[in-house]
């Protein structure tokens, strides 16, 4: 996706022809591989329906955050290494502190699930207070306070803690998320806990999108379409899974890869 991101608004009417298709340019590329990957969501939907176990509660909450993680890397796929911390106006946040706040937030939220399940939290509430920010020192619970490096650093870092949510909490059960878990808001249930990730990524991918179009590097449309691109390959990473649908996947897979060569081809 990547090999398209940089295409001028220009050169997306580049003729670029697929079957029957000739009028559309080379724009016609990316809004096939959107409809290929739509298509092998709803055929891996169904195999999992047919063959692979039941869909959780928590699993549809985390496929909603994980939809909100592709989307904020969307909106990061153009993104230079001198755009992280050119600040919109004086007292607001450049794109890094942006992304810094967000992780911060995400081993807030993790945390304070986490220690709502532990089997070692103090069944006082004022006990377990007292308790949990040693607890998340302990587990290791606390962002970094700042990512150094460029683009490629701020997607790592995004990645790494997102990777650990959906593993940790891939097996949080319809039974818990009734359970409360306390934050500074006080005593809130796990489910709206798991919630918040998605709402906060929600709410600060506007902020990175608005500061993007204040320093001029608002999106062209090659951007626009590859962001789709990317929120629409959530889906698919969700329904992932080696017990079906692998020649599917491997299928779209490829025609995107050999696709994706022809582009970066062009002259």
């Amino acid at each position: 996706m990547r090999a398209t991101v940089d295409l001028s608004d220009t050169a997306m009417g580049r003729t670029w022809v697929w079957r029957e298709y000739d009028e559309e340019g080379l724009r016609f590329t990316l809004l096939l591989a959107q409809h290929e990957l739509r298509d092998l969501a709803v055929r891996l939907a169904a195999l999992r329906a047919a063959d692979g176990p039941p869909v959780t509660q928590a699993e549809r909450i985390l496929g909603q955050y994980h939809r909100a993680y592709r989307d904020l890397t969307g909106a990061l796929a153009g993104v230079g290494d001198r755009d992280l911390d050119r600040a919109p106006a004086k007292d607001q946040w450049p794109v890094r502190a942006v992304i810094e706040h967000m992780l911060g937030a995400e081993y807030g939220f993790l945390g304070v699930v986490q220690y709502a399940r532990a089997s070692d939290r103090p069944r006082d509430d004022d006990e377990a207070g007292e308790r949990y920010p040693s607890w998340r020192t302990e587990y290791g619970y606390r962002a970094p306070e700042t990512v150094a490096g460029g683009i490629a650093d701020i997607r790592n870092a995004l990645f790494e803690i997102h990777r650990r949510v959906l593993r940790e909490l891939a097996d949080v059960g319809d039974d818990e998320l009734e359970r409360p878990a306390l934050f500074w808001d006080g005593a809130k249930p796990v489910r709206f806990r798991m919630h918040r990730f998605e709402a906060h990524l929600v709410q600060h991918a506007i902020q990175v999108d608005k500061t993007l179009v204040a320093i001029g590097c608002g999106p062209t449309e090659a951007h626009r379409l590859i962001r789709v691109l990317y929120r629409d390959l959530a889906d698919v990473e969700v329904l992932g899974s080696s017990a079906f649908g692998e020649s599917e996947r491997r299928a779209v897979a490829s025609a995107l890869s050999e696709r994706a060569k022809e582009i970066s081809s062009l002259p």
